[in-house]
């Protein structure tokens, strides 16, 4: 799998999660009851934004190459994220054909229910977690790698030390 096209995965997901959190903003500005739910969402909104970016950042990266565990799982995992994204953001969208008076009462009524909000929070947790894991293993893969390369430096200058205590005596 190419790198650059886990960045532009990511980089989709970063600008549908950004649409998402703005169509929150406009509805926690307007809405009456709701705020804590919609506070909630934005927060984990953000938060996986942020993490999105760090991972595309390291997927563009000199190392991108060296990301083991992680290629695969970046790409399915923003995919998924870019579904789910959209299909929220149609939910928080107000209607294109509804009249002034629908659409103004559509943004001051928030359409999720608190079990939605609960349910969306689980799935954009689990997504979270998948990234960080698989980055977990990338660094684990390197610092093994590093360890490995550590031990075979050691060794190698152990058996010349041992060969020149040979040589000279």
């Amino acid at each position: 799998m190419d790198p650059l096209s886990g960045a532009a995965s990511v980089i989709t997901v970063v600008q549908v999660a950004g649409k998402v959190w703005s169509l929150c903003w406009k509805y926690y500005s307007d809405a009456r009851d709701a705020k804590s739910d919609i506070d909630r969402l934005m927060d984990y909104i953000l938060a996986l934004q942020n993490l999105l970016q760090h991972v595309r950042g390291l997927a563009k990266g000199p190392d991108a190459a060296r990301l083991v565990a992680s290629k695969e799982l970046i790409e399915s995992t923003a995919l998924e994220l870019e579904r789910e994204f959209k299909s929220l953001q149609k939910v928080l969208e107000p209607g294109k054909r509804q009249g002034i008076l629908k659409s103004f009462g559509r943004r001051l009524k928030w359409p999720l229910q608190k079990e939605d909000v609960e349910k969306i929070i689980q799935l954009l947790e689990r997504h979270k977690t998948t990234l960080i894991t698989a980055m977990n293993c990338d660094q684990m893969y390197e610092a093994d790698y590093s360890l490995n390369n550590i031990y075979k430096t050691n060794t190698l200058v152990s058996l010349g030390r041992l060969f020149f205590i040979l040589v000279i005596t």
